[in-house]
């Protein structure tokens, strides 16, 4: 989610109470959850069906409620790419 390499997700995972939860910790852990290089050989292992499988799961567990009719996002600050027509500008 966050394009961050495997060192750094575990690293991080240490100093955020949020991933840690959504993980499943009833506590606040002090120690990293695995050795980073566990993460690639899991996802060698489960591949890219078993990544989507993942995904199915956790969007049934949610059922109908997860599922939205409208999305609302908010890109304020998010980078835009857009130019102003010359005539605008009095250019």
């Amino acid at each position: 989610m966050f394009n961050q390499g495997d060192e750094t997700v575990v690293a991080a995972w240490v100093q955020n109470p949020y991933w840690q939860y959504f993980c499943g910790m009833n506590g606040f852990q002090w120690q990293t959850p695995c050795d980073p290089s566990d993460l690639v050989y899991f996802r060698q292992r489960i591949g890219e069906a078993g990544v989507e499988r993942i995904l199915k799961v956790t969007a049934r567990m949610h059922g109908e409620h997860a599922q939205e009719t409208e999305v609302v996002v908010d890109t304020t600050v998010q980078e835009k790419n857009i130019t102003p027509d010359r005539h605008e500008t009095g250019a």
